[in-house]
């Protein structure tokens, strides 16, 4: 008889798609969790995490390129870049725009594989021993498939930038579809966040044992407008300042353009912390910094006596954008608002340093003046600061 825990069932219980949703002791002792047949699972020994493949360096590493496509978008009403709210609408945008084509050099690519399915047999071994494992029959998720004269492309989605994945997500796809063509099999991590859509091609090896991935090429890709603003500083750090908020912390999220993915899809559902710690596949505890840190920058508040967010009058300017620019340039001007990150700001400014340059004693000083915290917590607030002003070298010049 199934047992359900947390309302869910024991299936999803044992699905862990990044290191960070490892429960305690699987991270304190270096365990992973296979699924090798419908009703049985192995957990074994994985101290060197090789189960999970580290991205966070590859963003930076990952060149961005505009991409303008041939077809009119405008005429799609069914469909459109400013209202992507899940995995299968990003991947079905992509798709739309031909921007599945340009990444894999493709001229004839179709969608002909989506949604779950039952594994073939197959074997493989696992570090550091490399004891043999025998999968038969597990359930396979497929987010899509993509289909050339030579190849087919296998798609891992996620919605907002991960630390890292689970590359059985990827694996058991491989290896299920290397057994039932024999056409070459191509397993791709796509992400979407923020109106930028990242692809990373991988290559397993042929030796059979689990863990040996290989990064083959990487790619990101903005649609009919460049990654960068131009935004005239001295006319920001000389606009008006308001408070730093009361009724919120200070801010411990450090991906901005989750916050943006939080409120363009806060109509979509995404109203709570649970919705959106489910929504980005992280802890709760972060579900509820990301909404703080969107309060915290008035793009969100909460309704009256309930747990739900909703959008302010700037978050509904955000979240009715039709680009990134905009939505990037609304959420600086906020930010710039705030008097520690316009102390900050108008530091950069005068001593003339890149504004990712400012030293974390400095911002931590700042960031005492106006919260009563000690130095250690200061310290690692400055760490959020320093991850927004990076997001700001990224997708700001300064003119």
């Amino acid at each position: 008889m199934k047992k359900l825990s947390d309302n869910r069932e024991p299936r999803l219980l044992a699905k862990i798609d990044n290191s960070r949703s490892r429960p305690d002791i699987f991270e304190k002792y270096g365990l992973s969790i296979l699924s090798i047949r419908n009703d049985l699972y192995l957990i074994f020994k994985d101290i060197d995490s090789r189960s999970f493949f580290q991205l966070d360096k590859l963003y930076n590493e990952t060149a961005t390129e505009e991409y303008s496509p041939a077809r009119d978008l405008s005429m799609f009403q069914s469909l459109s870049l400013s209202e992507i709210s899940s995995e299968s609408q990003a991947i079905d945008f992509a798709y739309l725009v031909s921007l599945i084509r340009r990444f894999t050099g493709e001229d004839e690519l179709y969608l002909t594989i989506r949604g779950r399915l039952r594994s073939e047999n197959f074997g493989f071994t696992i570090p550091p021993r490399n004891h043999p494992v025998e999968v038969s029959g597990v359930q396979i998720e497929v987010d899509a498939g993509f289909e050339s004269p030579d190849r087919i492309y296998i798609l891992e989605a996620k919605m907002g930038r991960v630390a890292d994945f689970n590359i059985r997500q990827l694996y058991y796809p491989y290896r299920d579809w290397s057994l039932k063509t024999s056409k070459e099999i191509v397993p791709i991590l796509f992400i979407y966040t923020n109106g930028l859509f990242y692809f990373f091609e991988f290559a397993f090896s042929d030796d059979g044992q689990y863990g040996n991935l290989k990064l083959i090429k990487s790619k990101c890709y903005t649609i009919n407008e460049g990654k960068k603003l131009s935004v005239d500083f001295k006319m920001l750090v000389e606009s008006p300042v308001g408070d730093e908020p009361d009724d919120v912390p200070y801010p411990q999220a450090n991906d901005l353009d989750k916050v943006i993915d939080i409120v363009t899809n806060n109509k979509a559902g995404l109203t709570t912390k649970r919705a959106i710690a489910e929504f980005f596949d992280f802890e709760e505890r972060q579900g509820d910094y990301y909404a703080n840190a969107a309060i915290y920058l008035g793009l969100l508040k909460r309704k009256p006596n309930s747990t739900e967010f909703v959008t302010t009058r700037e978050g509904q300017g955000i979240s009715n954008s039709e680009n990134r620019r905009n939505r990037n340039r609304t959420l600086l001007q906020q930010m710039a608002k705030r008097p520690t990150f316009h102390e900050i700001m108008r530091h950069a400014y005068d001593n003339k340093i890149k504004i990712e340059d400012v030293s974390p004693d400095f911002i931590a000083s700042v960031i005492k003046k106006y919260y009563d915290i000690n130095d250690n917590t200061a310290r690692r607030r400055s760490s959020t600061v320093l991850s927004w002003l990076r997001w700001i070298s990224e997708n700001v010049e300064f003119i």
